[in-house]
């Protein structure tokens, strides 16, 4: 339907999310890694690090080889400038991100850049510091008024959403302060979207992205993205004890 306006409502921006279990190999895991991921993969010093990466890396390959309809082991990955992996040859044009906490990974796939974070929820002994050292001036007063069980929680939205952004923009940590970069406290009752805008840091521009974080018993994820509508996350692959509610991944106005 047209509204009254007479202009069409652009569709919202799809990111598929899929939810990755670390904690297995398959036996077919290693043989779809390249030579740069098997040499990675070999200088882990726990043995449960490298299955976990083996498992990340080999699942990223199968789920992206079902969207190009290609072999899983024939994609070729390349880095941006400042390490970003990218589809190289034909999977140019589809944009991926993958994100791990313990043995729970995600994946986000997009036609546009995006960046996804999660952390598995855990005690902190003291956070105070790491508020101090990571949170804009008025993340601190926000967090500040919470009961301390909801700040923890609270501070891990924060965290995933700085990582989630800095990741849609192919940048490291440390490109942009994070006690600068405000990307405000989520909103877990509605999940709605929050527009971040853009900015310039040290000469170089940062496009303005959108972001959702969906909190869970276990965990909190949150997702950036670099589209100029709302984003409409598809998840998938994730058992109904640890699924975000019906509602947390669709479109909000902002």
């Amino acid at each position: 339907m047209i509204p009254a306006g007479g202009h069409a409502e652009a569709p919202p921006a799809a990111v598929d999310c899929y939810r990755l279990d670390l904690s297995r190999n398959d036996p077919d895991d290693l043989a779809l890694l390249d030579e740069a991921e098997n040499q990675r993969a070999a200088r882990f010093r726990f043995d449960r690090d490298r299955r976990r990466f083996i498992a990340a890396h080999a699942q990223t390959r199968r789920v992206i080889g079902e969207h190009l309809g290609v072999d899983p082991a024939a994609l070729r990955f390349a880095t941006t400038r400042h390490g970003k992996p990218i589809l190289a040859g034909d999977g140019i044009g589809l944009a991926f991100n993958l994100t791990h906490s313990g043995a729970v990974g995600y994946l986000a796939i997009a036609s546009f850049s995006v960046g996804i974070d999660v952390e598995q929820h855990r005690p902190f002994d003291d956070l105070q510091p790491l508020i101090d050292d990571y949170c804009s001036p008025a993340e601190i007063a926000a967090l500040a008024a919470l009961s301390p069980p909801a700040r923890a929680a609270a501070f891990l939205g924060v965290w995933t959403r700085k990582e989630a952004a800095l990741k849609a923009w192919g940048t490291g940590i440390g490109a942009v302060p994070l006690d600068t970069l405000h990307v405000g406290l989520s909103h877990p009752a509605s999940a709605a979207q929050d527009a971040l805008p853009g900015m310039i840091h040290d000469g170089i521009g940062y496009p303005a992205l959108r972001l959702l974080t969906l909190p869970g018993q276990q965990q909190v994820l949150s997702i950036a993205a670099a589209c100029a509508v709302p984003m409409a996350v598809r998840l998938a692959g994730a058992s109904p004890a640890q699924r975000p509610p019906d509602d947390a991944a669709r479109p909000a106005d902002t």
